[in-house]
């Protein structure tokens, strides 16, 4: 439970638009040297917003998370929000990584989505609501540094830009969850 209460308070304020505050930097700060190879040490991951220090790399991080909101609003009218539910809204896209190596361990996509009617004879207003927790198809071993650069690419939208290591999208992985 203490555990909790930190992320929780983040992702809070994250939600709100604000962005946490970090040291002026251009490496992540930590208390140790990477566990040397073949040490027994466990590794250890965090949020990907936690893991960037510098104000650019932070800043970077939070716009590519804008733009994957925006991406999605474009794309959703004539995919995704034409299926069961007609009201799809993107709650978190939210990536660990190890922060002694930088490298992506797992990436989702959170969603909820929903479809309202309304019963005339009684006014009431039935909802069939749902979430989705997206896995998206990030290919193991890949820098953070490398999937925020690949997504940030000028031309296109960031949610169809090839993912590094692969011939894969986040679009993709949408489709293969959506």
């Amino acid at each position: 439970m203490a555990m909790l209460l930190p992320v929780l308070a983040l992702a809070c304020s994250t939600a709100q638009g604000a962005a946490p505050e970090r040291p002026e930097s251009t490496a992540p700060q930590h208390d140790g040297a990477a566990a040397p190879v073949g040490s027994t040490s466990a590794r250890s991951f965090v949020d990907a917003g936690s893991y960037f220090t510098s104000s650019d790399a932070i800043e970077a991080w939070y716009g590519l998370l804008r733009e994957l909101d925006d991406d999605f609003d474009a794309v959703c009218g004539d995919t995704f929000c034409e299926g069961d539910y007609s009201n799809y809204e993107p709650l978190r896209f939210r990536c660990s990584v190890e922060e002694h190596t930088g490298t992506t361990g797992r990436c989702v996509w959170v969603f909820a989505a929903s479809s309202e009617e309304i019963l005339p004879s009684t006014g009431a207003v039935e909802v069939d609501a749902r979430t989705f927790v997206c896995e998206m198809p990030i290919a193991p071993g890949t820098a953070v540094v490398d999937l925020v650069e690949a997504l940030s690419a000028p031309a296109g939208r960031a949610i169809d830009a090839a993912l590094p290591g692969t011939d894969r999208s986040l679009y993709d992985g949408l489709v293969d969850c959506l």
